[in-house]
């Protein structure tokens, strides 16, 4: 079975603002409500496949709003990822997706391994940030999916750029079979830091803006 890495780009802080419910304006409640009907829409969904995770998502979403992440059941961190990345996207961009693959940890821990060798620092690699999980300033813990997928990944803007750097400079000294999806990791990382980076007197430009990643599937 397939899994989709999707990726978008959005504030970290605004997402923390979400999940902690501070300074919401009415907007942003309005905003919430509509994340609660995805959520039951997502729930529906899974019950049609007959899948139970112990945590039905809307209940995953209300104990993120409120600050805890404690359910004891066994599945319970697929319900806080799904709900998660519910808030995650309608916080900022659309979502766009990357490629699809057997096994996206496997690649790019491969892939890691050749930049590595292609002389790529450590900090700019890329199963650091596609798998990172959550961002930091959620200021409590939310168990990861014991499978690994669903999958959350949050890269800083700012880091972008020097990774994107290293990676054209790499390009040409890591495995042939690699270079297509190295290339669209790039052609990804750089659509959206481009844009960030060049407009930064416009009103929505934020200093936490990241790259946010998501494995589905």
């Amino acid at each position: 079975m397939s899994k989709i890495v999707n990726y978008s780009m959005a504030s970290r802080g605004r997402v923390v603002q979400f999940v902690t419910g501070r300074d919401l304006t009415a907007d942003d409640r309005e905003t919430l409500e509509e994340v609660r009907e995805l959520a039951r829409i997502r729930q529906d969904d899974l019950e049609r496949q007959e899948l139970d995770w112990g945590l039905m998502v809307p209940d995953a979403l209300e104990h993120l709003l409120s600050g805890r992440a404690d359910s004891p059941a066994e599945w319970a961190g697929n319900a806080y990822y799904t709900a998660l990345q519910l808030v995650i996207d309608y916080s900022g961009s659309d979502v766009s997706t990357l490629a699809s693959y057997s096994s996206p940890i496997t690649l790019y821990t491969v892939l890691d391994k050749e930049l590595s060798t292609a002389g790529v620092a450590t900090d700019l690699l890329p199963t650091q940030y596609i798998f990172s999980g959550p961002p930091s300033e959620i200021p409590f813990h939310i168990p990861r999916p014991p499978e690994g997928s669903p999958e959350i990944g949050v890269w800083p803007m700012p880091k972008a750029g020097p990774a994107i750097q290293a990676y054209r400079e790499a390009l040409d000294r890591i495995d042939s079979d690699l270079r297509y999806e190295l290339s669209e990791l790039i052609e990804a990382l750089d659509g959206w830091f481009s844009g960030w980076n060049r407009n930064r007197d416009m009103p929505w430009w934020r200093e936490d803006t990241s790259i946010f990643f998501s494995i589905v599937g």
